[in-house]
């Protein structure tokens, strides 16, 4: 099921948007949920609330809270939905570079254009959602990778921290997770014997910590002595260049 959220104050173009994602799932074969806001608070809300969008179409310019405001905070939370903005004008690329959009589309929609942006949102989701998989009480279970916002090992028991605050645990080395993670697509850093962190929730980091951000709030964790150039090594490779790094 692909969740999408459209959020804008026209409600005749949601109408429009929200039809079109209709329309290209059913030619896709996915099964779809929509859910509509009228403004960048309510959609915000939603959010903090819990919710969770693996799509946003959002309009720039709303009255209360804008697009690019919004996303600044849904930033904070969700670090991999995917953000597809609309709007009528062309002048704020700054400002949309810094909430890492996946496609931008202007007003009027160009039908042809939203097909192939949808096809290609749909695609990126699917190649992301990987699962991570771990047995406990003799009971297999599996966790989204994305969702994981990073690995801690206490005494054999190496715990997953989700991003919607809720953890799973088993027993467990974490030099294996690691070596299992390889191959997920999702870029996990070693920063400490205890900790395996994900990029996706990698805000900024000095030469003796690094900052994580989900759920609205901020945790720092510290990386070992013996670890610290070759993480930073790794995530300026992984960031390319994107100021996470504080001197």
């Amino acid at each position: 099921m692909l969740r999408v959220a459209i959020c804008d104050d026209d409600l005749k173009f949601t109408g429009e948007i929200e039809t079109l994602v209709f329309q290209e799932s059913r030619k896709l074969g996915i099964r779809v949920e929509t859910e509509v806001f009228s403004d960048g608070k309510t959609l915000l809300n939603s959010i903090q609330n819990g919710e969770h969008y693996q799509l946003i179409f959002i309009d720039i310019e709303m009255e209360q809270v804008d697009g690019i405001t919004a996303a600044r905070c849904i930033r904070e939370i969700d670090r991999t939905v995917l953000l597809i903005y609309v709007s009528g004008y062309d002048n704020y690329l700054k400002e949309l570079f810094e909430v890492e959009p996946f496609r931008f589309l202007s007003k009027p929609l160009d039908h042809v254009q939203f097909a192939r942006y949808f096809k290609e949102s749909c695609k990126r989701i699917n190649e992301t959602e990987v699962f991570y998989q771990f047995t406990f009480n003799k009971e297999i279970r599996k966790v989204p990778v994305r969702d994981i916002v990073y690995f801690e090992s206490n005494n054999r028991i190496v715990y997953i921290h989700l991003k919607d605050g809720s953890d799973e645990h088993f027993y467990g080395k974490l030099n294996n997770v690691e070596k299992e993670l390889v191959t997920s697509r999702q870029y996990f850093l070693r920063i400490h014997q205890s900790f395996l962190v994900n990029y996706d929730y990698v805000k900024k980091m000095n030469f003796s910590n690094i900052t994580i951000s989900f759920m609205g709030k901020e945790i720092e964790l510290k990386i070992s002595e013996d670890r610290q150039k070759d993480v930073r090594q790794q995530l300026c490779k992984i960031a390319g260049g994107k100021a996470v790094i504080e001197e």
